[in-house]
């Protein structure tokens, strides 16, 4: 048996590499995030890539369908780590629109990551993109929203 100090540090190696692992196999995404694409482009790239599920997990009252990434992915964007993508185009048989529910949005589409509104408001600005920043949760999870 190993003495305790050599196998916490073995535990916390294991575990730091699996950290690193993670973010070598990140997919980075934030380049889609200029508001270039339109919101039928950027969802179906993620779909014909398989990194998100081509069936929304949620679609709100407003039609955004919220998509969740397939097992085993790891999206960044600007950086952060993704916990969800979404997107709606009205009068796109891509999106699930609900008849009767809130105002529809005209194009809109984003993600969600793990950082707090300053974070991702500063990541945005410094890459020039006219993408606004909701805050989801405060100081751990904001929304990047391109609008058309």
């Amino acid at each position: 048996m190993l003495p305790k100090k050599i196998s916490v540090l073995l535990r916390c190696a294991a575990v730091g590499a699996a950290v690193v692992w993670n973010e070598i196999q990140a997919h980075e995404i934030g380049a889609g995030l200029d508001c270039h694409f339109g919101p039928h482009d950027f969802i179906e790239q993620l779909v014909e890539e398989r990194e998100i599920d081509p069936v929304p997990m949620k679609v709100s009252e407003n039609s955004v369908n919220t998509y969740r990434l397939r097992p085993n992915r790891n999206l960044t964007a600007l950086g952060f780590n993704v916990r969800a993508v979404f997107g709606f185009s009205p009068n796109d048989d891509m999106f699930t629109q609900k008849s009767g529910g809130g105002e529809a949005p005209h194009q809109v589409y984003g993600v969600v990551v793990i950082a707090g509104e300053e974070a991702v408001s500063e990541r945005i600005r410094e890459m020039g993109s006219p993408a606004t920043v909701k805050e989801v949760m405060p100081l751990v999870m904001s929304a990047v929203v391109c609008e058309k």
